[in-house]
């Protein structure tokens, strides 16, 4: 029984599709969120440029603190555009490993 205040999406992922459901309660996901912010955080990590690196940590906590009190389709919208970032991280991370630079003096201890 889903009320019109309610949308249910299918969500295709590598395992296992999963549906959610966004509406008024924020719990359904939450998971999805939380996921999304872990595989950010870690491909961010992963970037080897100290600067890049930083950036992208810092842009990854402050994106999630703007977006904390979404609602409805708003979060899935969110979800969408951190799936693009993180898709992009995976990329930048990629070429940075195959074409290092110098090491910055950040770094250097």
């Amino acid at each position: 029984d889903i009320s019109s205040s309610h949308t249910l999406l299918d969500c295709n992922t590598s395992k296992t599709a999963t549906r959610i459901l966004v509406g008024e309660s924020k719990m359904a996901t939450q998971p999805a969120v939380k996921s999304l912010y872990r595989s950010l955080a870690r491909e961010a990590k992963r970037l080897s440029d100290y600067n890049f690196r930083t950036y992208a940590i810092r842009r990854v906590k402050k994106g999630f603190e703007l977006n904390r009190n979404l609602a409805g389709l708003e979060i899935n919208a969110a979800i969408e555009d951190g799936k693009r970032q993180l898709d992009m991280l995976k990329r930048q991370s990629t070429i940075g490993q195959m074409y290092p630079g110098a090491t910055s003096v950040m770094e250097k201890q």
